[in-house]
């Protein structure tokens, strides 16, 4: 267990979008941090184009339940539960470990076939994806400029992405559970650089843009007094883009998929 003076983050995110073009993002974490454990969870609604509804809170949150393949998680105070059945292997890796701490990347469910229930909307019904980080130092501290993930949620082949600009500049692609050692990410199309992998991002709707960071970490002020003075001004103002687009994922040799795809684009 981490010293009680440490930062210790840990964060699920879990998501589903159906064939009518809605999507759910959710979030359930824990930080502690100098003695002091302050929870969070959160979520975006995609109703339609446009229309997105939203809510957290800093407040107890329930742990995900995990039994074989299953998933289950609820937030009561939001009137929110899911279910995410794996539809493909996990991914683990350590996306850095060195003198500032380690962060830890579980992608328990590059896809899922998962049912979300929201309140009294109609329930999403389609795949999903589930993921949970581990960090043991400030997110700022990676000295990021810029931050683009993304998933392709499909049940034969999924594909999930992370890539880093900035004092580190790293870049990981995965088809099922391979890396692809060599490609290009941006906003609309994550390749292979030789081109026998292309997933095309198509008709983006904006889930989500804002300085989401900043807010959050002003908000954890409350519990954590300084942290916003401790965060650079270029992290508090950090823009966050999240979209729904439309994949096309093209395999040499293979026919074309589709699927939903959620990403975003953090520029700090």
């Amino acid at each position: 267990m981490p010293d009680k003076t440490t930062f210790h983050l840990e964060k699920w995110y879990f998501d589903g979008a159906d064939a009518d073009g809605r999507a759910i993002i959710a979030y359930s974490a824990s930080l502690r941090w100098h003695g002091v454990r302050v929870p969070y969870s959160g979520y975006l609604y995609l109703k339609e184009p446009g229309v997105c509804l939203s809510g957290n809170r800093f407040s107890r949150v329930a742990d995900p339940e995990i039994v074989e393949n299953r998933i289950s998680w609820k937030d009561k105070d939001f009137y929110l539960r899911g279910q995410w059945d794996a539809a493909s292997p996990a991914i683990r890796l350590r996306l850095y470990d060195g003198p500032l701490g380690y962060l830890d990347w579980h992608c328990r469910q590059p896809a899922a076939y998962c049912h979300i229930e929201l309140g009294l909307e109609r329930p999403i019904t389609g795949l999903g994806y589930v993921e949970c980080l581990e960090m043991t130092f400030p997110p700022w501290q990676l000295g990021l400029r810029e931050l683009r993930w993304g998933r392709f949620a499909h049940p034969e082949m999924p594909v999930v992405w992370i890539d880093w600009k900035g004092d580190l500049n790293r870049r990981w692609i995965f088809v099922k559970d391979q890396l692809v050692t060599e490609g290009t990410v941006d906003d609309t199309i994550v390749s292979s650089s030789d081109h026998r992998l292309n997933l095309r991002l198509e008709n983006p709707v904006v889930i989500e843009e804002r300085e989401k960071l900043g807010e959050v970490t002003r908000s954890l002020a409350r519990y954590l007094p300084g942290i916003d003075r401790l965060a650079p001004l270029r992290f508090l103002k950090a823009k966050e883009v999240k979209w729904l687009s439309e994949g096309i994922l093209s395999i040499s040799g293979q026919p074309d998929r589709s699927g939903r795809v959620i990403h975003e684009l953090v520029t700090f």
